[in-house]
This record gives C-alpha cells, structure tokens and sequence, in this order.
C-alpha cells in the first residue's frame, strides 16, 4: 500500500511540475510574441535592422548593433521608454517624462535633444525588452 501511496505521489508531483513547464513555456511564447509586436509597432527595424544588427542609414537613421549591445534588462527599458537624449533614438512610451521619472529626474518636460514617440504602453516596453533579450541581444 505505502509503495502504490509513494507512486502516486510521484506520478502526482511529475504531472504538476510538467504543467507548470507547459504553463510557464506558453506565457513565455505570448510575452516573445507581445515583444515582437511591439518590435513591429515602434518600426525599431527601421533603425536597427530587421535582425536588430544595426542600421545602414539611408531614409532612416543608422542605429546601433542591438545585437552588440551590453545594456541590461532595466538600461533597455529605460532606453526605450524614455529615448536617448541628444541622440535620434526616440522615446517610445506613453506618458514618458511627464507621468513617469526617466533617467532618475522628476516627471516633467522631456529635455532638449529628446525625440519622443509615445505609441507603447509599459507592458509593451517591457516586453518587446523581453524580446531583445531572448532573440535579438548577443545572438
């Protein structure tokens, strides 16, 4: 009885764990998928390159190796919400600098230099950074 009573148990522990894999793989697959259209949504090919190698100029701004680059999670974020002042990286989230603090200042004005874009929400900014990691950043 005690070794039926033990199987069982471990049939039941394997069964939870493989369904919380499968639970987890599939929110995993619509947050990529959320950050490849946010990806699309924003045109960040058009700067960076369909693979996000870079840019090559012409119509559009050359932008940089997204392939190449050594920002973390919170720096993408920040980058692409809040833009890169002073260079031609847009801000691309709604509502940043006025509703929410970038780069440590008070909400307020965006500073001089600062092109903002505000056609993402803070969960498509957080994925489509979800994205670059996985299938754009160091491949």
């Amino acid at each position: 009885m005690q070794a039926q009573f033990a199987m069982a148990a471990t049939i039941l522990r394997l069964t939870v764990g493989m369904t919380l894999c499968t639970s987890a793989f599939a929110q995993d697959a619509a947050r990529l998928a959320a950050g490849e259209a946010a990806w699309d949504k924003a045109g960040c090919l058009q700067c960076h390159g369909s693979t996000g190698e870079g840019g090559v100029g012409g119509e559009f701004p050359a932008g940089p190796s997204l392939r190449k680059t050594r920002l973390d999670r919170a720096a993408l974020v920040e980058a692409v919400s809040c833009g890169l002042p002073g260079t031609q990286m847009p801000g691309w989230l709604d509502g940043a600098y006025t509703q929410r603090s970038c780069y440590g200042f008070p909400p307020g004005p965006a500073p001089d230099g600062t092109t903002l874009t505000p056609i993402l929400s803070a969960n498509e900014v957080e994925a489509l950074a979800d994205y670059l990691l996985a299938k754009i950043v160091g491949r």
